[in-house]
């Protein structure tokens, strides 16, 4: 019998983490306005926000909302 190691990886992302784009403008858990966040999306190439988000299709992105958080704390400077 070999004993078998299980591994778990810290920095996985759980699927509670995504939100669609669309909801979570709308929600409590956003920290800027609708109008802010559609800047932050359109500009996440050039303002280090793209890591924030995932494509599902070709008009349809989740938000990681751990990544925002610390993308958004970060240019604040907090």
């Amino acid at each position: 019998m070999s004993d078998t190691k299980q591994e778990t990886n810290l920095n996985a992302s759980s699927i509670e983490e995504y939100i669609s784009k669309k909801d979570f403008g709308a929600s409590p858990m956003c920290p800027i306005t609708d109008s802010e966040l559609s800047w932050i999306f359109k500009q996440r190439e050039y303002n280090g926000f793209k890591k924030a988000f995932v494509k599902v299709t070709a008009r349809n992105y989740l938000v990681h909302i751990p990544t925002f958080t610390n993308c958004l704390s970060e240019k604040r400077g907090l």
